[in-house]
């Protein structure tokens, strides 16, 4: 685990590399916040916990006023681009750009996504960091091709530079942090009666990953960057389909979720095989179960009580 570093964590502000910055704060590092903080409120916070701040954009080419430090975990990301050109620019040109700024760093983290795999017929399939790349994200049709595009650019910028870098495919995320992830919104789903859509006859599966592992799994697979970035599923160790976490759900809060069909997905998932990431940094040890109701209770207190659960 990280203490004493200097750590620049990239999206600081946002439901992932919240987290981690908070975290590694914690643990006795110099941790400084990069994002726009467009939200001042969100930047207090922060500060408040002693972590430093720095304005940030991802896709700008001119970084030099941020500070030096010996790692950084790039997690910004524009999740929703309006254009393939607006796509490219900020998330694979603006991954180039922050390896070039810190080509002297100890070593760089970049956190991709489950989504640059191509889709199996099998939709029970386990993803391995060999399979096929090219895949699609119908909520956001931009934004997959993006993030396959910047792994591409970290590829090249870690040879370039000699910069040692792991690139870490995250899988469903989620905990207490931000929006909280698709365990969240399914509840907010049934909070509001907004249906959820599923191809008739079929599961759409995961592999969910809780915030407080991802923080440890992170620190872990920053050990083994090389040059080269290689790749690595971060994902959880369980594979679970989205239906039983709605179902989960149904049974803490006593809620019922309305679902509709279609020919496609509404949230597009991949269950994935996490043996290199194991290997790599060790198991994780927050089961589905247990951290969707924490997540839950956090955000919600007493909204588990009206099910009668144990």
């Amino acid at each position: 685990m990280l203490e004493g570093e200097r750590i620049l964590v990239t999206g600081a502000t946002g439901q992932v590399a919240r987290p981690i910055a908070e975290a590694l704060q914690r643990a006795g590092n110099e941790v400084w916040a990069g994002a726009r903080f467009t939200d001042p409120t969100a930047k207090a916070d922060l500060e408040a916990q002693g972590i430093r701040t720095a304005v940030f954009n991802l896709g700008d080419p001119d970084l030099d006023h941020l500070p030096d430090v010996d790692y950084v975990i790039h997690c910004a990301v524009d999740n929703d681009p309006k254009s393939p050109d607006d796509a490219l620019r900020v998330n694979a040109d603006g991954a180039g750009f922050l390896m070039r700024r810190y080509k002297d760093a100890t070593a760089f983290f970049h956190m991709s996504s489950s989504s640059v795999y191509r889709d199996k017929e099998n939709p029970a399939a386990i993803y391995t960091e060999d399979d096929e790349l090219g895949g699609t994200t119908p909520y956001a049709p931009h934004y997959g091709m993006s993030k396959l595009a910047s792994e591409a650019v970290v590829r090249f910028q870690s040879r370039e530079l000699g910069l040692p870098t792991i690139m870490a495919r995250l899988n469903v995320a989620y905990g207490t942090s931000g929006h909280g992830g698709l365990p969240m919104v399914f509840h907010e789903f049934m909070k509001g009666g907004v249906p959820y859509q599923k191809i008739a006859g079929q599961h759409a599966y995961a592999s969910p990953i809780h915030e407080d592992d991802i923080v440890v799994q992170v620190q872990g697979l920053l050990a083994h960057a090389a040059v080269g970035a290689p790749a690595v599923n971060l994902a959880g160790d369980e594979v679970v389909t989205l239906e039983e976490i709605i179902a989960h759900l149904e049974e803490l809060t006593g809620l019922s979720m309305t679902f509709t069909e279609s020919d496609h997905l509404l949230f597009h998932t991949h269950a994935a095989d996490t043996t290199r990431r194991r290997e790599l940094a060790g198991p994780c040890t927050v089961p589905w179960r247990d951290g969707v109701r924490s997540a839950l209770e956090t955000r919600h207190p007493g909204t588990t009580s009206r099910s009668g659960v144990n």
